[in-house]
């Protein structure tokens, strides 16, 4: 695909570099000279420096050529401007859109409705929350994705030497697991990841991914060795859009919360606008404030402030002052591979988060969902089974899936299963597929008629 991608900042950097090692033909415009200068000498792509919400610039960037535009910027108005000039001016049917203020996604969705082509919206604030809504759902977990109507949960646990699990092959899940759709479908050791085969054995201090039906996921949590924490009351550091909406879903669900912002002004809006959480106004890296709003009865901390270094702070003082889990908002890549170091349950990162969602529109035709693990090495890519495609003409050893690519798992309309050699998938079914980042590009000869 021809992809124009308008603000190279961390996002849109990111996208571009990867979108350019899958073999797509990518473009990107910024008005900042140094972002075009280090995106000029760190990736293979064509960049062009000027303002990508006016027409000259996109049709000097070959907007009209282009099968899909992405605005990637750190303004949602410039964003929705794009979106504008590429749907009405340029006619490119494909247009994804990154916005965060409310107010600005309804103004979306009216351009959307005049102009009806192929728009979507991300927000990585809305993203950032549903991940962090899952986490808290799954004890001891670094990292949730739900698949398949929220039916199948994809966890990633560290495994302890006191783990079930440890000296256990992954093909002996199945005798465990004879009834219930659940596999390993990812380890992360030693910094290398592992799309683990049959013979492939879990070994202690391993990070591994299990595909878990939701209702069965009591029985891994044990195996796991993971203990549930009695605790139920959550900490909340920053009266962000992410730490205002965590706060309202948990208000929902009847959870006590406190949250901790240092701006007066703004831990004074939190309390206008928060009916039950209580807000205190300080600094979220002070022991004795954490220690007076007894941070021992805390099951989980999460730090949400925009600055990503205090929130590691912060999550790390919460830690060591009894609080049960820290998960702490990091967009810095280098940052990843702190989760079960140091003592941080998980990172959340609305860099890695925005850009699964940006690559199931890119992936397109019957892909349903796509996310990425973590540090963006694994993917994970949710599709519905097309009549003649290569799943459903023969059975899955018979496939020959490349090395690195695994079916993890088949809806069947109600029917969860855990696919084995044998099993054939039928068209109409959803598949959930595994692959490392590099095998990505080749998922579409088997998903395609």
């Amino acid at each position: 695909m021809r992809i124009l991608i308008v603000g190279a900042g961390l996002v849109g950097s990111t996208l571009a570099d990867k979108l350019s090692r899958d073999g797509h033909n990518v473009s990107v415009i910024d008005s900042d000279a140094d972002k075009f200068r280090e995106l000029s000498d760190t990736i293979d792509v064509q960049v062009l420096e000027g303002n990508g919400a006016t027409a000259t610039m996109l049709r000097r960037a070959g907007i009209e050529e282009s099968d899909l535009v992405v605005a990637t910027t750190d303004s949602d108005e410039v964003n929705i401007v794009v979106g504008l000039l590429a749907s009405a001016l340029f006619h490119v049917g494909r247009i994804v859109v990154r916005l965060r203020d409310p107010l600005h996604q309804e103004t979306f969705d009216l351009i959307n409705q005049a102009n009806p082509v192929d728009h979507v919206r991300v927000n990585p604030d809305g993203a950032a929350v549903d991940r962090i809504a899952a986490l808290l759902a799954v004890p001891g977990a670094v990292d949730v994705v739900s698949f398949l109507e929220d039916r199948l949960l994809v966890a990633g646990f560290r495994i302890h030497s006191q783990s079930d699990f440890v000296g256990l092959r992954v093909s002996d899940m199945n005798l465990m697991f004879a009834n219930t759709p659940t596999l390993a479908v990812a380890i992360e050791r030693d910094d290398d990841w592992v799309i683990p085969h049959g013979e492939e054995v879990i070994a202690s201090d391993d990070l591994v991914y299990f595909a878990i039906s939701r209702e069965h996921m009591e029985g891994v949590l044990q195996l796991v060795g993971v203990a549930r924490d009695k605790r139920q009351d959550v900490m909340i550091a920053g009266a962000t859009p992410i730490g205002l909406e965590l706060a309202r879903r948990l208000e929902n669900l009847e959870v006590k919360v406190v949250l901790i912002e240092e701006d007066a002004e703004r831990a004074q809006a939190a309390s206008d606008e928060l009916r039950q959480t209580t807000i205190i106004q300080g600094s979220v890296t002070s022991q004795g404030l954490l220690e007076e709003e007894e941070i021992t009865r805390v099951s989980t901390f999460v730090a949400v402030t925009e600055d990503h270094e205090t929130n590691l702070v912060a999550g790390l003082l919460a830690k060591r002052l009894g609080a049960g889990r820290a998960v702490v908002l990091v967009d810095n890549p280098e940052l990843v591979n702190l989760v079960g170091q140091l003592g941080i349950d998980a990172i959340i990162s609305p860099r890695v988060l925005v850009i699964g969602l940006i690559l199931q529109h890119i992936l397109g035709g019957r892909v349903h969902s796509a996310a990425q693990l973590l540090e963006d090495r694994v993917e994970i890519v949710e599709a519905e089974v097309a009549k003649g495609s290569a799943l459903t003409r023969a059975t899955l050893s018979e496939v020959k899936l490349p090395r690195g690519v695994l079916v993890a798992a088949l809806g069947r309309g109600d029917t969860l299963l855990v696919p084995r050699g044998s099993d054939r998938a039928e068209p109409g079914d959803r598949v959930l597929l595994i692959t490392t980042t590099e095998n990505e590009p080749l998922l579409a000869r088997f998903l395609s008629e």
